[in-house]
């Protein structure tokens, strides 16, 4: 028989926290058997850029001003990609770029120019907007790939779960697959510590820790109407931002000392991942691969952990994939999946009318 063909790929993520962007390399067989990862490297993004890409993300741009950031974070990937060990080979580049406007069903743009990325291998990107054609939210995508690796290492009843900005999870038992955003994960915390103390986020969670959390703030929190829909749903941070904290948290949140409101927020993550798993999943997975930033948060994790006590919580490194280098590795992999012209995003879970084909090639 024929051996089948690998591929070596790139990805290239920008989360929803705008901190930094991965760089991944993966290594995948044509018929999907074999996924392998083989490197990570995250650069960071220069303050000047990093301002405008949050007020883009923010509705605070003209469109001159997002039009020139596209073409200045294009220019960004590829100086960064020079930068990368010299023994990284790859046949091609999975862009995700930043999304700065998520509305599911409605709209999605994610911005970073290709064009300058086509010279050192095709380049794949705008993943999401053939999703949104067919009605579907646009997300989440990485059921496919989860399940792939769910089923090189024989998992039977399990989930995955990211801690980015935003709280995803993926639930698998047998041909059942729930998939969905959650709400907030690190996005609240970051956003308040941002705007009280000028630190880019809680590390280790020692803010919270020190803190204790409002149960009334916490449920008035979770009133929000996104905690209340069935999925498929998808949130970002038009819905979870600076506004909700001050609607729902109210004078109460405000009259709250540093601490006990960064123990609040990290609550309100915790608790909303829990509920998400015990109302709208089949039922509790025996374990949840996490990863993301937020597995570095251990207070986060602590907290998630006490709220489902009969799941067994593990770091995606227990799999071999780094949990900073999940998401990455995720886009690499939809974009080999583009270019060997595989339909492999799940309407079920996005609530597309019908598979299609995710992404655009640039060679």
């Amino acid at each position: 028989m024929p051996t089948k063909k690998t591929y070596n790929v790139l990805g290239i993520m920008n989360g929803t926290s705008i901190d930094a962007i991965d760089y991944c390399l993966i290594r995948g067989r044509e018929d999907f058997s074999q996924i392998r990862f083989l490197g990570h490297q995250q650069m960071s993004i220069p303050k000047n850029l990093r301002s405008r890409l949050l007020a883009a993300a923010n509705n605070k741009l003209t469109t001159y001003d997002l039009s020139l950031l596209h073409y200045d974070l294009g220019e960004l990937y590829e100086k960064q990609i020079q930068q990368l060990p010299a023994n990284w080979k790859w046949d091609l580049i999975g862009l995700h770029g930043q999304t700065v406007h998520h509305q599911g069903r409605r709209a999605t743009l994610q911005i970073g120019c290709p064009t300058s990325l086509h010279q050192v291998g095709p380049v794949v990107f705008d993943f999401r907007s053939a999703d949104i054609a067919q009605g579907g939210e646009g997300a989440p995508f990485a059921p496919f790939f989860q399940k792939q690796l769910g089923q090189i290492e024989g998992l039977k009843n399990f989930a995955f779960h990211n801690l980015g900005g935003i709280s995803n999870l993926s639930y698998f038992n047998a041909n059942h697959v729930v998939a969905f955003d959650t709400g907030p994960a690190n996005i609240l915390m970051d956003l308040w510590i941002q705007n009280k103390k000028n630190k880019a986020f809680d590390r280790n969670g020692i803010f919270a820790s020190r803190g204790l959390p409002h149960p009334q703030i916490v449920r008035a929190m979770l009133k929000h109407p996104y905690f209340k829909r069935k999925p498929p749903k998808s949130c970002g941070r038009e819905e979870f931002n600076l506004s909700f904290i001050n609607e729902f948290g109210g004078i109460g949140f405000k009259k709250l000392s540093f601490e006990d409101q960064m123990a609040t927020l990290c609550e309100l993550t915790a608790t909303s991942i829990a509920s998400s798993y015990l109302k709208l999943c089949p039922q509790t997975p025996p374990v949840i691969y996490f990863y993301g930033g937020g597995v570095q948060n251990s207070y986060l994790m602590e907290r998630i952990g006490f709220h489902l006590p009969d799941c067994e919580i593990l770091n995606s490194e227990a799999l071999g994939w780094p949990s900073q280098a999940f998401e990455g590795s995720l886009i690499a992999f939809l974009a080999l999946a583009r270019f060997l012209n595989r339909k492999v995003h799940l309407p079920q879970v996005t609530g597309a009318e019908q598979k299609v084909l995710l992404g655009s090639v640039y060679s």
